[in-house]
C-alpha cells in the first residue's frame, strides 16, 4: 500500500525554505483585496489568506492547525502582524470557514468533489489500471485527472480506496478475457502442469515450468535448446494473451513464480488459468531470449579466439613480414639506380635471383591477413560449437526487421545444407542461385565466402564453412542493433511491433503535443527546434570570452575541466570528533532503528498485494534484510541471534533508544 509521499498527491512542507515561502505562500494585492471584501476582522481575514494559500498550493482544504505554523507567520508577517493573532484555533469550527471555503472555490474555479468527481476518480483510475500496475502509478494518474477537469482533491484514503477497487475490477476482467479464450482444450493443458511430473522428483512440471536457464556454457545450452522443446510442447496460442498490456504480464508473471503447485490451486480458476498461462507465454519467451544472448555469447567469444589467433600469428610470421620489406626496399633501390630500363630491369633480376615465385607466395598469404581480418581463423574455433548453433537456429526463428531478407535466405540456404560436407556449394543452377542473395556479405569476408578477390562478377560457388561462419557472424550483429528478431522472443523481438498504430497516434499525438507543449504540425515543430537552437547557440556565443567551462581550440569547443575544490579547513577535525563522539550501533538495532523511522517493511509482502499471512511481519523481514544483506546465510543468522537480544524486540522503540536518550 502506498503512502501519500510516494505519490504525487500534494502536501505541505513542515519546514519551507524562504524562497519558497516567498514564491508560493505571499499573497498578491489581488488576494488580498479579495480577503478584504469576504472577510471581517483580522482573525477572519488571516485565516482566509492562509487557507487560500494552502488550497493553491495543494488543490484540497487543510484545517488551519494543520498548518505548519511558519507558513502562517510567513503570511501574517506579509500583512502587518508582528505575531499571528489569537483565535485562529477557533476558525476551523466557525461558520464562517464554511464561507469561505465556497469563496475560495469560486475564486479558483474549482468545482466540489462530489457524485461528479466520483464518477472522475473511478473513470480515470479504471484507465489507468488497464497500462498501469503498481497503485502508485494509478494514484498519480488519477490525481492529474482530477485537476485536470479542476475537481477539489478528496482525501488521499479516498484515492487510495478506488484505485485498489479499480485495479481489482480491471484485473478480474482480465482474468476472465484470458480464461474465455483459454477454451476446455488449453485449460486442459494448463491442468496437465499440476499433474504431470516434473524435472526433479517429487515434483510437477509446474515447478520445471518455473526454471530458469543456467549460465551459458555449452552443457547448459544443450539443455535450454531440450527446455525450449518442452515449452514449445505446452505452449498456448499467442493470441490468447494479445489484450494483456506489459505492465500486467508482468505483474501476474512474477506473482506465478512465487506460488507453488499448491498453493495455485488453491487460487479462483479464473485467476489460476490467467496466471499459467501468462507464465507459459513469458518463460517461453525468457528462454529465446536465453537462446539469443548465449548464441551472441557463444559468437563473441569465437571472435575473441580468432583475434588472438591472427595476433599469434602475425608474431610467428614477424621474420617473413620483415623480409619482405627488405626485398620491396632492394626492389626500389634498383629501380632507382641510374642507366636505362634493360639496365633497371638486371638490377631488379639480380635482387629477385629466381626468388619470384617465393616472394609473390609469401605476399599472397600476408594479403590473405591483412588489415588485422582475423576471419580465416575462426573456422577452427567455430568448429566445435557448429551443431550446438545450429540447434539452436532448429529451434527458434529469425525474422529481419525491415524489407531486406537476404540475410534471411541465407540462414535458410546454410540449414539446408547443415548435413553437407562439400567444401565449396557450386551457385550454377539458377535455382540455387535464387535461394542466395549475398549483397549483405561485408567486403572482408567476400573472397573467404566466393573465392573472388572482386565483385564485379556474380560468384559461381561458395565456400560452405566460411557462409556458415559468416552467416553466423553477420546474424550476431543484426540481432545486437536490432536489424534482425527472433520470433516469440521479448529482448529481441521485432521492434516494430513494439510502436503505436498510425490511428493511436493520429488519436494520441495532440493530446501529447499540449502536455509536452509541442505542436503537433512537422513544419511548425522544425520551426520551433531550429528557433530553440538558434537561441541556445546565440546565447552561448554571448557567453564568449568570459565563458570560463568553454573555450575555442582549432575551431572546436573544448569543455574546461572544473578546478577541484578544496577541503574545509576544519573539516578532519570534525571527522575525527564525530567518530569519537558517536557510538557503535550494532547491524540490527540501525535496521531496526530505520524500521521504526521509515516503516520500509511495508514495501514488503506476497507480490498479489495482499497482507501477508505470516506471524510478526516486521520482525521477519528486518531478520531477513539482515541475513541477505550480510551475506550470512539462513544458519548463520540463525545462530547469530540465538544468545542475543534480537532487534526486532526493539521494533516499537524510539530510534535514540541505543544513544542512552529517554
Amino acid at each position: 500500500m502506498p503512502s501519500a509521499h510516494e505519490t504525487a498527491y500534494p502536501r505541505l512542507k513542515s519546514n519551507p525554505s524562504p524562497s519558497e515561502l516567498a514564491a508560493v505562500y505571499t499573497p498578491t494585492r489581488e488576494e488580498a483585496a479579495l480577503a478584504d471584501r469576504v472577510a471581517r476582522g483580522e482573525v477572519a481575514r488571516l485565516g482566509f489568506l492562509v487557507l487560500l494559500k494552502a488550497f493553491q498550493r495543494l488543490g484540497y482544504f487543510l484545517q488551519l492547525r494543520d498548518v505548519p505554523p511558519v507558513i502562517v507567520e510567513h503570511i501574517s508577517h506579509t500583512q502587518g502582524f508582528l505575531v499571528a493573532p489569537g483565535g485562529l484555533g477557533e476558525y476551523d469550527e466557525s461558520g464562517t470557514r464554511r464561507r469561505h471555503v465556497a469563496v475560495i472555490r469560486a475564486h479558483q474555479r474549482v468545482k466540489p468533489f462530489d457524485t461528479d468527481g466520483q464518477v472522475a476518480l473511478g473513470k480515470a483510475v479504471r484507465e489507468a489500471a488497464q497500462t498501469k500496475e503498481d497503485l502508485a502509478d494509478i494514484i498519480n494518474v488519477a490525481i492529474e485527472e482530477l485537476v485536470r477537469q479542476a475537481f477539489e482533491l478528496p482525501g488521499f484514503t479516498t484515492i487510495q480506496e478506488e484505485a485498489q477497487r479499480g485495479r481489482a475490477e480491471v484485473n478480474r476482467g482480465f482474468y476472465a478475457q484470458v480464461f474465455g479464450s483459454l477454451g476446455e482444450d488449453g485449460r486442459r493443458r494448463i491442468d496437465r502442469l499440476w499433474a504431470e511430473p516434473g524435472a526433479e522428483a517429487r515434483t510437477t512440471a509446474w515447478n520445471t515450468l518455473k526454471q530458469d536457464s543456467g549460465s551459458p556454457t555449452l552443457t547448459h545450452l544443450k539443455e535450454l535448446v531440450d527446455h525450449h522443446k518442452w515449452l514449445s510442447d505446452q505452449q498456448l496460442p499467442a493470441s490468447i494473451l494479445g489484450g494483456l498490456p506489459t505492465a500486467k504480464k508482468n505483474q501476474f508473471e512474477a506473482e506465478a513464480k512465487s506460488l507453488d503447485a499448491a498453493r495455485m490451486l488453491e487460487l479462483e480458476p479464473y485467476k489460476r488459468y490467467t496466471l499459467a498461462a501468462v507464465l507459459l507465454q513469458t518463460q517461453l519467451s525468457r528462454v529465446r531470449d536465453d537462446l539469443g544472448q548465449m548464441f551472441i555469447k557463444r559468437m563473441m567469444r569465437i571472435h575473441r579466439r580468432g583475434k588472438e589467433a591472427l595476433a599469434l600469428h602475425h608474431l610467428k610470421h614477424q621474420e617473413r613480414t620483415d623480409g619482405l620489406i627488405r626485398t620491396l626496399r632492394d626492389v626500389v633501390a634498383a629501380y632507382q639506380t641510374e642507366g636505362g630500363a634493360d639496365e633497371r630491369l638486371a638490377a631488379i633480376s639480380s635482387v629477385l635471383s629466381g626468388k619470384g615465385t617465393e616472394v609473390l607466395e609469401q605476399c599472397e598469404a600476408h594479403d590473405a591477413h591483412a588489415g588485422n581480418n582475423h576471419h580465416p581463423f575462426l573456422w577452427r574455433f567455430f568448429a566445435s560449437h557448429r551443431p550446438t548453433l545450429f540447434r539452436i537456429w532448429r529451434a527458434i526463428k529469425m525474422k529481419a526487421t525491415s524489407q531486406d531478407s537476404s540475410l534471411e535466405k541465407a540462414l535458410a540456404f546454410i540449414m539446408e545444407n547443415e548435413q553437407s560436407r562439400v567444401e565449396w556449394i557450386s551457385l550454377t543452377d539458377e535455382s540455387e542461385k535464387a535461394k542466395l542473395d549475398l549483397s549483405w556479405v561485408p567486403e572482408s569476408w567476400w573472397r573467404l565466402v566466393t573465392g573472388q578477390g572482386k565483385r564485379d562478377s556474380p560468384p559461381l560457388r561458395v565456400n560452405r564453412r566460411y557462409l556458415e561462419v559468416c552467416v553466423f557472424t553477420q546474424l550476431t550483429w543484426d540481432l545486437k542493433s536490432g536489424d534482425a528478431s527472433i520470433d516469440g522472443s521479448a529482448e529481441f523481438a521485432d521492434y516494430r511491433e513494439q510502436l503505436v498504430t498510425w490511428d493511436e497516434y493520429a488519436r494520441m499525438v495532440p493530446a501529447y503535443a499540449e502536455q509536452v507543449s509541442l505542436p503537433a504540425d512537422a513544419a511548425a515543430f522544425i520551426a520551433q527546434l531550429r528557433s530553440w537552437l538558434e537561441s541556445i547557440a546565440r546565447s552561448t556565443d554571448q557567453s564568449f570570452p568570459d565563458n570560463a567551462g568553454v573555450r575555442i581550440e582549432n575551431g572546436e569547443p573544448v569543455l574546461t575541466k572544473l578546478p577541484r575544490k578544496d577541503d574545509p579547513a576544519k573539516l578532519r577535525w570534525l571527522e575525527k570528533t564525530i567518530a569519537d563522539r558517536l557510538d557503535p550501533v550494532q547491524i540490527l538495532d540501525a535496521l531496526a532503528d530505520t524500521e521504526n523511522l521509515l516503516n520500509w517493511t511495508r514495501s514488503f509482502g506476497p507480490l498479489s498485494g495482499h497482507e501477508a499471512k505470516i506471524d510478526k511481519p516486521r520482525e521477519r523481514y528486518v531478520i531477513a534484510a539482515f541475513c541477505y544483506g550480510c551475506n550470512l546465510g539462513p544458519s548463520q543468522t540463525a545462530r547469530s541471534l540465538k544468545d542475543s537480544r534480537p532487534a526486532p524486540d526493539r521494533l516499537g522503540e524510539p530510534a535514540s533508544h541505543h544513544r542512552g536518550e529517554p
